[in-house]
């Protein structure tokens, strides 16, 4: 049958689930020198912790809009791995 999208869109291109990611789970974005091509120290941690927000309405699919936890920026991101169910979340 047709997804409730492909019926929306009137397009017979079935989504793909992959680009789909619950609103403010936790992500994991590769750190600017790492993007770059730089090297980092080996003991450096080479990622930074930010909040899902959506996609970029003005970038490919693929990228993501991610809340940087330290300066309250946001900022569209593509080197991005995602906590889907949530399991890096301590317990409330």
């Amino acid at each position: 049958g047709e997804s409730p999208i492909e019926r929306f869109a009137q397009s017979s291109v079935r989504p793909k689930l992959r680009h789909y990611h619950p609103f403010g789970c936790p992500v994991y974005v590769l750190k600017n020198e790492l993007q770059n091509n730089k090297s980092l120290p080996r003991w450096e941690s080479r990622a930074r912790v930010g909040v899902y927000l959506g996609p970029s309405p003005r970038h490919a699919r693929s990228v993501a809009l991610i809340l940087n936890l330290e300066s309250g920026m946001v900022s569209p991101q593509y080197h991005v791995r995602f906590n889907n169910l949530f399991e890096t979340v301590a317990d409330i």
